[in-house]
């Protein structure tokens, strides 16, 4: 009887030691990228608008003068991630281009600001006396929107860097006050 015992119980304990199904792998969530709808809708615009947004380092889209409103406020869109500037005026997309902006040392910082002064030729307080051809400064710490050299990735102590021309261009189109929205 004691074998028969013994018996039944290693028969029901081989049973249960069965091993567990193998639980198949599990791909981790792939990261949801929201775009900026103001970033997606201003290079939708630009598509239209200029027949297309692929510009080089240093290149920029214009409209001719006289397709410019005479009237309105000056708004212009920063997008850090895309390296473009949009420029409205009467809220009609008027140029876009290509920037440079602060790297991880001297970042550019999203926000909302206000062209608080201009000058047609500025030297850099902080940085070996750069030149800054038109500028157009955003904060009380420097940084603004001047004339320079755009290599295709963030390469300015924290100001946005435009092509000669467009920083030009967008000087005489603003005025101070004008908003600028910078956002990342």
């Amino acid at each position: 009887m004691k074998k028969l015992i013994m018996a039944s119980f290693a028969l029901a304990l081989a049973g249960c030691a069965t091993a567990p199904a193998p639980i198949a792998p599990v791909a981790p969530p792939k990261p949801v990228v929201i775009d900026n709808p103001l970033t997606v809708s201003a290079e939708r615009e630009a598509t239209l608008k200029f027949g297309g947004t692929g510009l080089k380092p240093g290149d920029y889209r214009m409209l001719p003068a006289n397709a410019i409103p005479v009237k309105g406020t000056v708004n212009v869109l920063v997008s850090l991630r895309n390296q473009r500037t949009y420029v409205y005026k009467a809220g009609q997309l008027v140029a876009f281009s290509t920037h440079s902006h602060g790297t991880a040392d001297h970042p550019t910082d999203p926000g909302e600001f206000k062209i608080l002064a201009k000058k047609v030729f500025h030297r850099s307080n902080k940085y070996s006396n750069a030149p800054m051809p038109h500028m157009q400064r955003l904060d009380k710490w420097g940084r603004a929107f001047h004339g320079g050299v755009v290599p295709g990735y963030p390469a300015s102590h924290g100001c946005i860097r435009l092509p000669p021309k467009m920083a030009k261009a967008l000087y005489g189109l603003t005025k101070v006050g004008d908003v600028v929205t910078i956002e990342s």
